[in-house]
């Protein structure tokens, strides 16, 4: 196993701050969710008790200035591995918290974000009481790093404590890679936060292993600034992205493209390291960066994040190791002074925060990953794009459950500002927001549909309106608004749940048979 060099934590900060990486504060937050029968039923109001309990979302944002107040009293010697990068002052911590209310008033991404914690519950259902782990879990297919280069990863881990997120699972296993220079800086200092400043911004994406393309959003708006800024108007809070279907159960999710640069279809084949975007910064982004996930299912909301390893990876610690165990021991040590494009083949290997990484092409007389004969990547089988990602009739009702999700977040919300009357005027602006948008997508990007499913999120959202109108006071069927809301958020996401299901189910069933890769 290799060996991981340690210091001693010897100051308090520096033992809070090892306490504050591996404080799991979201399982407390789900507690919450125990708050929401009494939304729909009166008798139950004693519930509301466990609203409290929602504080702990805002967790994700409170704890990196904890982390960062807490770095100006840990030890000189003591670091963590990512310690050595700058990814920004305080006055782009300031840009990014101030913007944190915009993305919260943004109600696409709350009710994206809200699908992630109940598709948490699917996917714990789904593998029957547990989650995949990097112990038990046997990945199926050979992947390498999805660009050329070397590359830093800035978030993300095998291990709990430098996870990308623990929860939801979704993005348990998911890691942020940019461009650094030797001081770790992702641009040059004092250059500006203009998105084409820095490093990444608009570097070729590549596919990671051969695949079907299941998914893809080309549209989304992009902030031109970074420095903690991202635009409050984003539809996706992965921005524009690809998703890949490269086993029955396995896909990979690259987000955080620019808008207009991704450059495959749903039901394309694609070769091991075509180019499929362009890295940027659309979506939930404070700069430009790329965020990448291996994930059980086609749909992001409801997968289960898998742990995976890159072959022909070679990986360095600029900084401090992280000391954590190594889940693929090789019996080599995974760090070198020599130039990452030029270093040997380093096998298949597991990526944490801190290190800079680059994919190593294999020496002469050395064996290239296995090519899988079972998927023929340049057929044009018409069955093979009927049956990649939704199509038709499915996507649109997708989206329509998707719409009904998001209704029912603004009438849950709503009230709180606004009255009911006002509610339902913002359900109808919403329905020609989306059906505005569908056009504008049409003319800006020369396209009939931005994604697919069509006018689903109209249909959904006007399914919301028309309920919150004639379900009011002196209705023959009176329901409060908020229980209007919650009752659409759950039906919404259970259909968008089944539905989901059963795309994966078809997705699994018409994939052709991939041998595992060694």
């Amino acid at each position: 196993m290799t060996e991981r060099r340690t210091i001693a934590e010897s100051t308090l900060a520096s033992r809070l701050r090892g306490r504050l990486r591996s404080f799991e504060p979201m399982y407390l937050a789900l507690l919450g969710v125990l708050a929401l029968p009494s939304y729909i039923f009166d008798s139950l109001a004693v519930l509301e008790v466990f609203e409290v309990f929602f504080l702990f979302f805002l967790w994700p944002f409170v704890s990196p200035l904890l982390d960062l107040a807490l770095r100006r009293g840990t030890d000189e010697g003591r670091e963590e591995p990512t310690d050595w990068l700058h990814m920004g002052s305080w006055r782009e911590y300031a840009a990014w918290f101030l913007t944190m209310p915009l993305t919260f008033l943004n109600p696409l991404v709350l009710a994206q974000d809200l699908s992630q914690w109940l598709g948490t519950a699917v996917a714990f259902v789904r593998h029957r009481g547990t989650f995949p782990d990097v112990e038990s879990y046997d990945q199926q297919v050979s992947y390498r790093l999805p660009f050329d280069g070397t590359w830093t990863v800035v978030n993300g881990s095998y291990d709990h404590d430098y996870s990308h997120s623990w929860f939801p699972v979704t993005q348990r296993y998911a890691y942020d890679f940019v461009i650094t220079d030797a001081d770790g800086r992702t641009s040059p200092d004092s250059s500006g936060s203009a998105v084409d400043s820095y490093y990444c911004y608009d570097e070729p994406i590549l596919a990671p292993a051969d695949g079907v393309v299941v998914d893809v959003f080309d549209t989304d708006v992009e902030s031109p600034r970074g420095g903690g800024l991202s635009h409050p108007l984003k539809r996706d809070i992965r921005g524009s992205y690809v998703v890949i279907q490269h086993a029955p159960d396995e896909y990979s999710c690259l987000a955080h493209l620019v808008p207009g640069s991704v450059a495959v279809s749903p039901g394309d084949r694609v070769e091991r390291g075509r180019e499929i975007g362009r890295c940027g910064h659309s979506g939930n982004s404070s700069e430009p960066h790329l965020h990448f996930q291996l994930q059980d299912h086609p749909r992001f909301e409801l997968a289960a994040g898998l742990p995976i390893a890159f072959d022909g990876a070679d990986a360095e610690w600029p900084g401090a190791n992280a000391a954590i165990d190594d889940p693929q021991p090789s019996g080599a040590d995974d760090t070198t002074n020599a130039p990452l494009e030029d270093a040997p083949d380093a096998g298949r290997t597991s990526l944490t925060a801190g290190q800079r990484v680059a994919h190593v092409e294999p020496t002469d007389g050395a064996s290239s990953p296995e090519r899988d004969d079972t998927l023929d990547i340049t057929a044009e089988s018409d069955a093979a794009q009927s049956t990649a990602g939704s199509g038709g009739r499915l996507a649109a009702t997708q989206r329509a459950a998707f719409g009904a999700c998001v209704g029912g977040a603004v009438a849950v919300l709503g009230p709180i500002f606004v009255s009911r009357s006002a509610v339902a005027l913002l359900l109808v602006a919403g329905v020609a927001i989306a059906v505005g948008w569908r056009g504008w997508v049409a003319v800006r990007w020369n396209a009939a549909e931005g994604r697919p499913g069509g006018l689903g999120i109209a249909i959904g959202l006007g399914l919301v309106a028309v309920t919150v109108r004639f379900t009011g006071a002196g209705a023959s069927l009176e329901i409060g608004t908020q229980s209007l809301g919650a009752l659409a958020l759950l039906a919404g996401f259970v259909a968008y749940a089944v539905l989901g299901e059963y795309e994966r189910h078809r997705l699994r069933e018409s994939f052709p048979t991939v041998r595992v890769r060694t």
